[in-house]
């Protein structure tokens, strides 16, 4: 009798081994259905490694689960809003975004994006000057478009929160104080700058212009032999006035132009490591300028974007303003959108009854001598 007692009491305590799984733990729950620890660390095991994050407190796995928690609720919504046609995001947009969002990688796949492939599959001369082939060019173009779709969800999600914002605003049911504003103003003081910017009038190279940097430097050696920058303006100016027979692409030309010193535009970092801290009047060049966007407005004053190539310039800095940080007045149509959206996520969370336990939430030392570095980015 004593062993069959001891051998259902061994039953009954890996029964309740299996009940105190700490895989079913619960840590949160949404619409009535429970998250579980479980759930959690499949989340992070199925994240893209570029997307993991590093996990070493517990609110880091409060973070990824916060997030998450916003996503299974915002996600839904903007699809059907999307459906309703009462919010649209462009494809476009989407795929903007993923290009400036990474990082180092960003201007080779922006490059790989643009090759065009042959039906024939063969390998054109512009494959050849990067040494690409076709099959890799496609299987990056189908990784681009997949990476799309996750941001053009985000975005979309995004953009319902906003819809709902605005319609709880004109509502009267959102509103935003002076406390809110100076208190994420305090938050992120150290972030909020205005970026040095410069309006400079420049003789532009085409890079895709036959001797086009060699052509730029033979210019700057006429300017260091004495000529004079507005003098040599003029000539280019008259050329440009000229009827030619060849593409705009094949020609120098002369600009007035702007541009803002963007900490978070990685492809000018170079221009801006040669023209930081310049002072008016000063001629700068050649530098290397990737290619970007100007607005211009035609005879009618009407304004239009003009996508402008990459080229190397010779300019003249006619004015500049160095970084300085923004006043709370200044600062907040940046930092009202962000308080709203997060007020209105609240509401959501409200009304679709989500609960998260903290005290629930794992150790991540215990996960680091389970799953091992590669899980949890350690």
């Amino acid at each position: 009798m004593m062993g069959l007692a001891v051998m259902l009491g061994g039953v009954a305590l890996v029964g309740c081994g299996r009940i105190a799984d700490p895989d079913r733990i619960r840590i949160a729950r949404v619409d009535g259905t429970y998250i579980t620890r479980g759930d959690l660390f499949k989340l992070i095991r199925e994240m893209e490694d570029t997307e993991r994050p590093k996990i070493r407190s517990r609110s880091d796995l409060l973070r990824v689960l916060n997030q998450h928690i916003d996503a299974s609720i915002t996600v839904p919504l903007g699809r059907r809003l999307a459906e309703e046609g009462k919010i649209r995001v462009s494809r476009e947009a989407a795929r903007e975004r993923f290009f400036r969002e990474s990082g180092d990688e960003q201007e080779q796949l922006r490059m790989m994006w643009e090759i065009e492939v042959p039906e024939s599959g063969e390998i054109t001369p512009l494959m050849q000057l990067y040494n690409l082939n076709p099959q890799l060019i496609n299987t990056t173009k189908t990784i681009i478009e997949q990476r799309t779709d996750k941001v053009l969800e985000k975005m979309i999600a995004e953009e319902a929160v906003a819809h709902l914002a605005a319609i709880a605003i004109q509502n009267g049911e959102l509103t935003l104080d002076e406390t809110d504003l100076e208190r994420e103003f305090r938050l992120r003081r150290d972030s909020l700058k205005r970026f040095e910017w410069m309006r400079f009038l420049a003789i532009r190279f085409p890079a895709a212009m036959e001797g086009a940097l060699e052509q730029a430097a033979a210019l700057r050696r006429r300017i260091d032999a004495g000529e004079s920058f507005d003098a040599i303006v003029e000539e280019y100016l008259q050329r440009d006035a000229l009827p030619l027979l060849r593409p705009a692409e094949q020609m120098a030309t002369v600009i007035e132009s702007e541009i803002e010193n963007n900490p978070n535009l990685a492809k000018f970092r170079g221009f801006w490591l040669a023209a930081s801290g310049a002072q008016p009047g000063d001629i700068i060049g050649p530098v290397y300028l990737p290619q970007y966007q100007q607005m211009t407005q035609d005879a009618q004053g009407r304004a239009s974007v003009v996508d402008m190539p990459d080229a190397y310039l010779v300019f003249k800095v006619l004015e500049l303003h160095p970084e300085t940080e923004m006043t709370l007045d200044e600062a907040k149509p940046m930092l009202a959108p962000p308080i709203l959206i997060a007020k209105q996520i609240q509401r959501l969370r409200e009304e679709h009854g989500v609960e998260i336990y903290e005290d629930k939430l794992p150790d991540p030392a215990q996960l680091r001598d389970e799953f091992g570095d590669p899980m949890f980015g350690f």
